[in-house]
């Protein structure tokens, strides 16, 4: 392979209005210089050049995940995966596994529990996880990365007793007289992860190395991580800052950066905001704020109760009302694109709230401020998007992933139908993305895609038949409007001459493939700038 011409023809699905399919795509020097017939490509072909043909297989411009968490996903790679642990007896006989393996007083933390579907249909105690070891503190993440579990002793060395207080924005879960079961809420999480052994810039480093693997075997060209800062603090903009200085990987790389760390960054403290290197590769991209937790843990904020109680679901913000609109207001006024975390529509009331005071404030013509994940956004709110010019980037996976227990746990069935309301959004004309918010869920861009389609749950069910949208809007949201979520539309997104060079190849046409396979189609190549990083052709 050489390094400055790339031809590839066959199936080309170019996702550009005006030229929807294509013959040959022509990659210079990282760019695309040529769209159009197999014949005119190989004529203006350069004397370096690699010309691939595509056979069965078909090309996409390359998928673009719009809110992940690369350094957390790369962490766990590192970590016990209790993913598919199906008890909480499970889920003790890996950690003990690891603790035998692990020197006394070390750290052993495990990831990804879902306690929705464990047998025991409940979260961890500490109690438990004290079976898996006393002579470790022992931490447990949940999928939702919004709750942990620890044991005795990581409570014991976080100093969490029956006298702690609730922290602002969390919960310490509490037995009958007080103690603390072990379970952590939301930012109560901190109180044990803040002593957590501090990761070093060339530890995340490495973390980044290992997700960026995984992000280019399911077809992902770029990636944004969604909260950057939350997993080290400044030493995660220290690490994409040396990232960017060194050339990157090659995984394209954006940064939302949390608002706390935006501040010291803003300050001039680490590497601040203007980092070296090519920004097409790593850049910071917004400004990241939470409003609410997950449905599924219950911390989502919502306007009627969860299904099945009698208790108002709607106290679940993080912020108040006025202390958002002002840390809102601060990140607009500075220029900024503002992220910001809303599940529960009581959130993302308070969200487009904080948009619209905002821009009342201080107008300004496109600022494409997003709502992240959206997921439960009555047709009011969707129309307040639309009129304030706010952008979404939906977790459409839940409905696979969450969907059957979200209509018979968690909101019931009128509401679990409009979950992720793609088609009512579609409607208004609103640009959005998919996302996958890996390590919460697998990278599956063509998860996405497929469940934006079929809304088909784990269960087999259609959940919400009338939010599915076309195949070939699912795929524009995984790839040019998800461009469009960051500014990059001009760059990414289409097959078209001047754009970067990125494209995903398929082995097979998702357009002849029922909705529900497309998930299981598999990758055969990723390309960035030209260059074949994953796969072979």
């Amino acid at each position: 392979m050489t390094d400055d011409e790339l031809i590839l023809i066959g199936k080309i699905y170019t996702l550009y209005e005006a030229r929807p399919e294509a013959e040959a795509v022509v990659i210079r020097n990282g760019r695309i210089s040529y769209v159009g017939d197999a014949g005119e490509a190989r004529r203006v072909a350069g004397p370096r050049c690699e010309i691939i043909d595509l056979g069965e297989r078909v090309a996409f411009p390359g998928f673009i995940e719009s809110h992940s968490h690369p350094i957390l996903l790369g962490r766990y790679l590192e970590e016990v995966d209790c993913r598919n642990c199906a008890s909480i007896e499970e889920i003790v006989e890996a950690l003990r596994r690891r603790a035998s393996a692990t020197p006394p007083g070390e750290w052993v933390i495990g990831n990804g529990y879902d306690h929705t579907l464990l047998r025991e249909s409940r979260h961890p105690t500490r109690h438990e996880l004290d079976r898996a070891s006393e002579k470790h503190p022992v931490l447990l993440r949940n999928i939702t990365v919004h709750n942990v579990v620890a044991n005795s002793e990581a409570l014991r060395l976080a100093g969490i007793n029956a006298r702690t207080p609730d922290p602002e924005g969390g919960r310490i879960g509490r037995e009958k007289h007080g103690e603390p079961d072990g379970v952590l809420w939301e930012w109560a999480q901190s109180l044990v992860q803040s002593h957590l052994p501090e990761a070093s810039v060339d530890d995340i480093r490495r973390q980044l190395e290992r997700a960026a693997d995984e992000y280019l075997a399911a077809g992902v060209t770029s990636v944004v991580d969604a909260a950057l800062g939350l997993a080290n603090g400044m030493r995660d903009a220290e690490a994409y800052a040396d990232t960017a200085g060194d050339g990157g990987l090659p995984l394209r790389m954006g940064a939302a950066i949390t608002y706390p760390l935006w501040k010291e960054l803003q300050g001039g403290a680490g590497p601040g905001l203007a980092w070296p290197g090519d920004p097409e590769k790593v850049r910071p991209v917004a400004v990241k704020f939470f409003q609410d937790g997950s449905i599924q843990i219950g911390t989502a904020a919502l306007r009627q109760p969860y299904f099945g109680e009698a208790e108002p679901a709607d106290h679940h913000l993080i912020w108040s009302q006025e202390e958002l609109n002002r840390a809102v207001a601060d990140a607009h006024s500075s220029g900024w694109q503002v992220w910001t975390h809303g599940n529960g529509d009581v959130a993302i009331r308070s969200i487009l709230d904080a948009y619209e005071k905002a821009l009342a404030d201080e107008p300004r013509e496109d600022h494409r401020h997003r709502v992240e994940h959206c997921q439960t956004a009555g047709e009011d709110q969707l129309d307040r998007i639309r009129n304030l010019g706010v952008a979404v980037s939906f977790f459409t996976a839940h409905v696979w992933y969450w969907g059957d227990r979200h209509r018979d746990v968690s909101l019931g069935p009128e509401r679990a139908a409009r979950l992720d309301p793609l088609a009512s959004a579609l409607k208004r004309g609103t640009r959005f993305g998919l996302h996958n918010d890996s390590p919460v869920t697998p990278i599956s861009p063509l998860l996405s895609i497929g469940t934006a389609v079929s809304r088909m749950t784990s269960g087999g069910e259609v959940l919400g038949a009338e939010q599915t949208i076309t195949l070939y809007q699912a795929l524009r949201s995984m790839t040019l409007d998800s461009a469009f979520l960051a500014f990059e539309e001009d760059v990414k997104g289409t097959l078209t001459e001047g754009k970067l060079g990125d494209v995903t190849i398929l082995e097979l046409d998702p357009y002849k493939v029922r909705p529900e396979e497309i998930k299981d189609i598999p990758v055969a190549a990723t390309v960035v700038g030209g260059k074949v990083v994953y796969g072979a052709l």
